[in-house]
């Protein structure tokens, strides 16, 4: 009897040493996960359309010179015209101007006008006749401001490569909002409010990730067996 106590004592200590010499359990292999996050970028709305502004033009020469033929009297200059001109009633009820001939149906000519010495006056170009209309315009003294042939040609240049500038620009606003997704058309006072909600939930996101990255892998503590010799072998030593 004492023998097959003592064979069973050994055979329970045999079995308790391999649990203590098989240690921890090894950890789980390491998994890297990859994963696309869209970035939300809030696009602004377009500029409004340029408006242009109608330009008023007076083209001022001082050549040729012409006779005299009659005078304006609202603004008052000297007029220049060739031939003879009446108004009439057109079979609509509107009014028009139509050349004056003779019982041939040729155009009659205006007489020139002449100076105190009993010479043709000349006009030369239409520059009484601008300023005449211009103050009459204006609601004041005439004043000009003149630019060169060459100084508008500048000008229609300048104007040509501004209107391609902002064409290119336009098209690379475009372009930046197509390949975002944009597909809203906000007012611009939310658009600093939405840029600060976008970047809050961005930083959230990061933090965390970070977290999840930097928790340390639970600790695996050695468990000691619940075995004692002494249970089963009353009135043995320490």
């Amino acid at each position: 009897m004492n023998k097959l106590i003592l064979a069973s004592a050994i055979l329970l200590m045999t079995a308790g040493c391999s649990t203590l010499q098989q240690g921890p359990s090894p950890l789980p292999p390491v998994r890297i996960i990859t994963e696309s996050v869209e970035i939300e970028i809030y696009q602004p709305p377009l500029p409004q359309e340029i408006t242009m502004q109608d330009v008023q033009w007076s083209v001022l020469t001082n050549t040729p010179c012409k006779p005299a033929t009659g005078e304006n009297r609202n603004p008052k200059y000297l007029t220049t015209e060739k031939y003879q001109s009446e108004e009439y009633t057109k079979e609509d009820g509107t009014k028009s101007t139509r050349a004056v001939r003779d019982a041939e149906g040729k155009r009659i000519l205006r007489e020139q006008l002449l100076d105190t010495d009993g010479n043709v006056i000349q006009v030369c170009g239409n520059i009484e006749q601008k300023i005449v209309e211009i103050e009459k315009r204006l609601g004041g003294e005439f004043v000009l401001m003149g630019m060169t042939p060459k100084g508008y040609e500048n000008m229609a240049a300048n104007l040509q490569d501004i209107k391609r500038y902002i064409k290119q620009q336009k098209e690379i606003i475009l372009y930046y909002r197509e390949a975002t997704g944009a597909d809203s058309n906000d007012d611009k006072e939310d658009w600093l409010d939405k840029n600060q909600e976008a970047q809050e939930s961005q930083v959230e996101k990061a933090e965390e990730k970070a977290e999840l990255q930097n928790t340390p892998a639970p600790s695996v503590e050695e468990t000691k067996s619940a075995f004692s010799i002494k249970s089963l072998i009353p009135g043995l030593g320490d």
